[in-house]
């Protein structure tokens, strides 16, 4: 072999043949495809996650949604008075933002009757009363690329416990002015401050009081003095201080007036209709004028009627014993004879003039009844009266005078020893019934009076309660409420704590409905 013929040998081992050629390219093609088709395959499982990731999201978004809007639905039915029920009544329709997703929210509200059957048409609900409703949301997504919405529902059952305009839960009430002149300290036995003040009328406070609740006025509020108010000052009219060692430890509210504070210490805010105005103010964030406030809640006075159908009620919880009068010697008006009568301390006195005919009875007998008693006065005219003759009682008595009640000249109020501590307590009521057996009480002065000295043992709660006008005079202490239907004053130094006393039949059944607490039932998703 040539040396030519050789060179030519190992540049064709060195260089590719020309058949081999198609080869590579075809290779080379099927791996750019292959790796097309992989790219392609997990870009649509990235997307077919995606997708699934969001219908997921959708889906649990979607159940919150429906639960807010229904927890939102409760809220809004507890919080309203049966007049504006109707308007969370049907079919409601909403929407909603969660993150990324828009929501439609689709609500239907159904009430019933107390019987838990029957429907109640929404334009029925501000005149009849309701004891359950049923609420039911759905929450609709925007739908996503390729996919159908996400739709999810939410179903709860709730009952409904009417809470009634005029049930008794205020310390003190007062149906027209109220004026605290003195030296009064008035505590809950709650140890919080729930001690409560509402006047259909103004309120007055002066020289050194001290008031462990709210203040709630539907005229102007007062404080003239020392004054403290551990919560709220709520007036419909002007709030006005005028003694810098006033103090209010929540809000100062006039819903159509002034707030004038003087140097008054306020814990929140002052914020009035008109212009507040104050050494508090130079706080920022303290005092707003010119704002639109609400008006503090409207309560009617509670009418208290006493007939057979409340005599039963209260019989029902163990009032079994009544005693009326007059009766024999117990006769209307001050007892004026010289029999002597025995009262718990075993001695005869002569109640000549220290007592009516009713009084006389309870001196003789309240320190020995057996069992929970109702003691009627049935006198159009004439009081229970008691002047420097006090009660000892053995069990849970009802005064009930047409006519009203006066204790006067250091009569003193207390329990058989052993027979009530101060956490249970005999139960002592002062009634002056608002009717009686359809009768209407007409006032002619103060309805109940507690005058000079009279006090109430710790071991003994009172209600007082009279269409008329209450007076509460020096030196008094009381454990318990007093409800008034006229004005309501306390003269000075009154030490009270509250303390809500349960009355039977007479009030509720003849009151208004206010609003509804709610209870739920159940709350669960559904198809």
């Amino acid at each position: 072999m040539t040396h030519t013929e050789g060179v030519k040998t190992m540049m064709r081992r060195l260089l590719p043949r020309r058949d081999e050629d198609g080869v590579a390219l075809v290779a080379a093609m099927a791996v750019v495809m292959l790796v097309a088709m992989l790219m392609v395959v997990t870009v649509k499982i990235a997307m077919s996650e995606s997708t699934a990731s969001g219908r997921d999201r959708q889906r649990s978004s979607a159940v919150s949604t429906a639960e807010s809007k229904v927890d939102t639905l409760m809220a809004q039915i507890q919080s309203s008075a049966p007049s504006a029920l109707s308007s969370f009544c049907g079919t409601l329709t909403g929407t909603a933002d969660v993150a990324s997703d828009d929501f439609a929210t689709a609500s239907t509200v159904t009430y019933y009757k107390p019987d838990g059957v029957t429907e109640v048409p929404c334009a029925s609900i501000p005149t009849t009363q309701v004891g359950y409703a049923k609420i039911r949301t759905s929450a609709t997504s925007d739908a996503l690329d390729n996919t159908s919405a996400a739709k999810r529902s939410v179903e709860s059952l709730v009952s409904l416990t009417p809470a009634y305009g005029n049930d008794l839960d205020k310390a003190i009430f007062s149906n027209s002015n109220l004026t605290m002149s003195n030296k009064t300290v008035l505590t809950s036995a709650s140890g919080t401050p729930d001690a409560d003040i509402y006047t259909n009328g103004d309120f007055y406070c002066r020289n050194n009081q001290e008031f462990h609740g709210s203040i709630y006025a539907q005229g102007s509020v007062f404080l003239e003095s020392q004054c403290t108010v551990s919560v709220d000052v709520w007036a419909k009219g002007k709030v006005q201080i005028t003694n810098p060692s006033a103090s209010i430890g929540g809000r100062v509210l006039s819903s159509s007036s002034t707030v004038s504070l003087d140097k008054a210490a306020v814990g929140q805010q002052a914020r009035a209709a008109g212009v507040v105005t104050g050494q508090v103010c130079g706080t920022a964030g303290k005092c707003f004028s010119n704002v639109a406030v609400d008006a503090p809640p409207t309560v009617a006075f509670p009418e208290l009627i006493w007939d057979a159908a409340t005599q039963a009620q209260w019989a029902a919880h163990g009032y079994t014993n009544v005693v009326t009068f007059p009766q024999g010697m117990y006769t209307c008006g001050l007892y004026g004879g010289t029999t002597k009568v025995t009262g718990p301390d075993g001695h005869p006195v002569s109640l000549n003039g220290k007592a009516d005919g009713v009084g006389m009875w309870l001196y003789e007998n309240s320190w020995k009844l057996s069992g929970p008693t109702i003691v009627i006065n049935t006198c159009p005219t004439s009081k229970i009266i008691l002047q420097g003759v006090g009660i000892l009682m053995n069990d849970n008595i009802v005064l009930l005078s047409r006519a009203g009640i006066q204790f006067t000249n250091n009569s003193q109020i207390k329990s058989v020893t052993g027979t009530a501590t101060a956490a249970d307590p005999n139960l002592l009521y002062f009634i002056q019934p608002a009717k009686y057996y359809g009768a209407t009480t007409t006032c002619s002065g103060e309805g109940i009076s507690l005058d000079n000295q009279v006090s109430v043992d710790s071991t003994v709660n009172t209600l007082l309660y009279s269409p008329c006008a209450i007076r509460k005079a020096n030196q008094s202490t009381i454990v318990g409420q007093v409800y008034s239907g006229s004005t309501l004053s306390v003269d000075n130094q009154l030490d009270m704590a509250y303390v809500p006393l349960p009355v039977w039949g007479g009030i509720a059944s003849q009151a208004s409905i206010d609003s509804y607490s709610i209870q739920i039932l159940y709350k669960r998703e559904s198809a």
